[in-house]
C-alpha cells in the first residue's frame, strides 16, 4: 500500500473515530464552514447557520438534508414566483366561475344571438334619439337664421338669438358625439358576443357528453 492510501486510510479512520462519542448521543449535524473545514457537532451550530447541514442518524447514515437559507435576491425571486403562482391559480378559479356562469345563463347558441339582438337594440335606440336630437337642434338652428335675416342690416345680433344659434350648436355636436359613440358601440357588442359565441362552443365541446358521442 503506497503512502497516499495509507494517509487516507488514516484520515477515514480518525474521522469515523471523532464521530463515535457523538453517534452514541444520538444524531449528529455536520457542514463544511467557511473555511471548508468539516464541522460536527450533536447540535445546531453558529457556523453552519448559513449552509447546508446533514443530520445523521445514530449509524452514520443521512437522515436528512437541512438546506442554506436564502439569500435576499432568493427570497425575493421566490416570493415574485409565489406571487405569480398566486396570480395564475386566482386567475384560473375566475375563468371557471365565469364559464359556469356562462353555461347557466345560455343554454344554447340561440339564447346568445337572442341576448345579443336585445343589446344591439338598446344601442340603436340610442342611435334613433341621437338622430332625433340632431334633427330637433338642426331644425332650432334653421329657424334661428331665419329669424337672424330681419337683423341683416345690423351689425350685431340681440344676444338671445346669438344664445340660440349657439345652443343649436352646441345641441348638434353634443348628439353627433353620442352617435359616434353608440355606433362604436355596436361593433363592441357585436365583438364580445361573438367571443361568447366562440367559448360557448369550446366548453360544450369539452363536456363528457359531448366527447362520447365522437
Amino acid at each position: 500500500m503506497n503512502r497516499i492510501a495509507l494517509t487516507l486510510k488514516r484520515g477515514l479512520f480518525l474521522s469515523a473515530a471523532g464521530l463515535l462519542p457523538l453517534l452514541a448521543h444520538g444524531q449528529i449535524y455536520t457542514c463544511k464552514d467557511a473555511a471548508g473545514r468539516t464541522v460536527t457537532a450533536d447540535h445546531p451550530m453558529p457556523e453552519c447557520s448559513d449552509r447546508k447541514v446533514l443530520e445523521l442518524s445514530k449509524a452514520g447514515m443521512v437522515k436528512r438534508e437541512i438546506p442554506a437559507p436564502l439569500t435576499a435576491e432568493q427570497k425575493r425571486q421566490q416570493q415574485v414566483l409565489e406571487d405569480k403562482r398566486r396570480a395564475e391559480v386566482a386567475a384560473e378559479e375566475q375563468q371557471r366561475q365565469q364559464d359556469r356562469a356562462l353555461l347557466s345563463r345560455y343554454r344554447s347558441e340561440a339564447d346568445i344571438e337572442s341576448s345579443r339582438r336585445y343589446y344591439l337594440s338598446l344601442s340603436q335606440d340610442l342611435i334613433k334619439r341621437d338622430q332625433v336630437g340632431i334633427d330637433d337642434a338642426k331644425y332650432q338652428l334653421k329657424a334661428a337664421y331665419t329669424e337672424a335675416e330681419f337683423y341683416k342690416h345690423r351689425k350685431t345680433l340681440p344676444a338671445s338669438l346669438r344664445n340660440k344659434i349657439d345652443e343649436a350648436n352646441r345641441d348638434i355636436a353634443y348628439n353627433q358625439k353620442n352617435m359616434v359613440d353608440h355606433q362604436a358601440e355596436l361593433g363592441r357588442i357585436n365583438g364580445k358576443f361573438d367571443e361568447t359565441v366562440k367559448h360557448y362552443r369550446e366548453l360544450m365541446s369539452a363536456m363528457p357528453e359531448a366527447q362520447d358521442s365522437r
